[in-house]
């Protein structure tokens, strides 16, 4: 298939500390830097499962985004729907994590996703609607949001990625004439902020009757629930010992995609995105270089 997945890119600054932290004082940490960023994440899994991929997004210009321009290449990601600015700099997401990855608390400085706008996805639609599938974060303006529920001509694909940001799609549905695309990712904090319900059935229904087709609710070691508007279901997360469980979420998002890019949507579907999570969760960078095909055997 070829899929275009829309949003950020960014360096991701992952904390663990080492012991209790000390107001005043200085706590030891392991400290990672990768490259993340949910849409270029979901594009780096995609690549690896063996599917034609452009990722459409802003980088900076300095080395930081550099780096991840020349990472994207290297995996053979299609990169001219994506721009560089001058005198720019890379998004910074910087999380304190748990010993697993379990974010605690965050700060970001993504200035730089003020570009991702509407008349920036606007010169771009035409490019984006000869693809077969297309993912999109919410990094996107409320108006290119918007803009490309109503006139992405094939298969649509969003992930939520936070309550606030899940907010602000549902400011995007309500401009929207359509008001519906084919399938949303979302967790249960994301799915309460978007229709304020509490319990993942409930909400899950809510966003279904709101007009999307499918919705995957990720909860964790709770599993994940399935709505359409035939049936929900909820599954059991996969057992695994994880090393670190960031972007565990875009994989299992990534998971999901294939498997519908090879016919299988629906219930079916399910398994493969666990799989893809249970396998990430297994690499201590966001996204697991061993990926391949043959996780889902």
């Amino acid at each position: 298939m070829n899929i275009t997945v829309i949003g950020e890119s960014n360096i991701d600054i992952a904390v663990k500390p080492q012991g209790a932290t000390r107001q005043g004082g200085c706590t030891p940490a392991d400290i990672a830097f990768h490259h993340g960023g949910v849409a270029r994440n979901i594009a780096h899994n995609l690549k690896l499962l063996g599917h034609e991929v452009q990722l459409a997004t802003v980088f900076g210009d300095d080395r930081l985004g550099q780096s991840m321009m020349e990472e994207c290449e290297q995996l053979g990601i299609d990169l001219s729907l994506s721009t560089q600015y001058e005198d720019a700099k890379s998004p910074l997401f910087l999380s304190i994590n748990d010993d697993i990855g379990n974010m605690q608390s965050a700060m970001s400085d993504i200035e730089l996703n003020s570009y991702l706008n509407l008349d920036w996805l606007m010169a771009r639609i035409d490019a984006i609607n000869r693809s077969d599938m297309v993912v999109a974060d919410t990094l996107l303006s409320i108006e290119a949001l918007a803009f490309l529920l109503d006139h992405c001509l094939v298969p649509l694909y969003i992930d939520a990625v936070s309550p606030n940001r899940a907010m602000m799609l549902s400011e995007a549905m309500r401009n929207s004439w359509k008001k519906s695309f084919y399938a949303l990712k979302c967790n249960l904090a994301e799915a309460q902020a978007l229709t304020g319900l509490a319990q993942p059935e409930e909400a899950a229904k809510s966003l279904v009757a709101r007009g999307i087709k499918e919705v995957y609710l990720t909860m964790g070691e709770d599993g994940v629930a399935f709505c359409s508007q035939k049936e929900y279901r909820h599954f059991p997360a996969i057992e695994a010992e994880a090393v670190n469980v960031t972007g565990s979420g875009d994989a299992f998002f990534a998971g999901i995609i294939h498997a519908h890019a090879i016919g299988i949507s629906g219930m079916a579907s399910v398994g493969y995105g666990l799989k893809a999570a249970c396998h990430n969760v297994k690499s201590e960078a966001p996204v697991n270089p061993t990926l391949r095909l043959s996780v889902f055997e």
